[in-house]
Order: C-alpha cells, then sequence, then structure tokens
C-alpha cells in the first residue's frame, strides 16, 4: 500500500508565504507563533515575523510586535522599541496603539514624562470611538495648564 502524501498544514502554507515575503502570511504566521495555534509557541519567531511584516508597512503587525516588546515575555520589557513600534502604528490609524503609547507618555515609559502628548493620543483614540481613551483624555485634561491644552488641541 502506498501512502499519499500529506498536506502541508495552513502554517506551513502561510510559512512558505512568509518566506517568500508576503507581509500579510508574516503577520499571520506570527500571531500563530505567538499564541501557539498550529505550531509551538515561539515569541522569538513571533517578534521575527512581526517585524519583518511591520518593516514592509503592516500596521497590525507594528502594533503585535510593540506589545511583545512591551511585554518582554521575561521581565526585561523594551518601552524604547515598544514605544517607536506603536508610534508607527498609531499613526496609521491602529487605536490600540493610540491608547498604548498614550499610556507610555503619561508614565514615562521609554521616553520622557509627556502628559501633553499623552492627551493628543488619548483624544484621537476617542475619537476612533474608545471610551477608556476618553476618560484617560478627561483625566489629563485637569493636569494640564491652559498653555499645555491649548498646544495640546492645536496639535
Amino acid at each position: 500500500m502506498t501512502m499519499e502524501p500529506s498536506a502541508p498544514s495552513p502554517a506551513q502554507w502561510l510559512e512558505r508565504a512568509a518566506n517568500g515575503g508576503l507581509a500579510p502570511a508574516q503577520f499571520r504566521l506570527g500571531g500563530m507563533y505567538e499564541k501557539g495555534i498550529g505550531v509551538r509557541k515561539d515569541l522569538r519567531q513571533a517578534r521575527r515575523l512581526y517585524l519583518a511584516a511591520a518593516a514592509k508597512g503592516n500596521a497590525k503587525a507594528m502594533h503585535n510586535l510593540a506589545v511583545l516588546l512591551a511585554d518582554g515575555g521575561s521581565n526585561n520589557p523594551d518601552y524604547v522599541g515598544a514605544k517607536k513600534w506603536f508610534l508607527k502604528a498609531a499613526e496609521n490609524g491602529v487605536r490600540d496603539s493610540q491608547f498604548n503609547l498614550a499610556v507610555l507618555n503619561a508614565r514615562g515609559m521609554g521616553t520622557p514624562q509627556d502628559v501633553q502628548s499623552a492627551y493628543v493620543w488619548f483624544a484621537i483614540a476617542a475619537q476612533q470611538g474608545d471610551s477608556e481613551a476618553a476618560k484617560k483624555r478627561d483625566e489629563l485634561n485637569a493636569r494640564l495648564s491652559g498653555e499645555q491644552m491649548k498646544a495640546a488641541k492645536s496639535t
């Protein structure tokens, strides 16, 4: 009896496409490695794939890469790297990145504390329907001087 070769798994198909440089495949395969879906969980591999897709302009990959960097995996968060990728994703309209960037700015994580910039990013996320961002924006409103508020609103 001859055995038919088994068809490639979804992860194998994605790996072929990712190795071919397709950013959507790199993003999807990165998610599989991040969560351990269809493959063994491997955050290093997820980070590598997200970086490849992010470098090609995939905004969701930018966000996911930033989350992995901020999390650090082994109590070694890279807030500077996370801020860089949250900013790129935020500028590409990713609401969760806008919120997370605001948090980093408000807390001074990976950047000097900048409440005015945090206000701006919370306001942008709030405009996209993020109710938690609206609450945070309003909390920061009380901490900004009239001059800072004027500058923030003109941004």
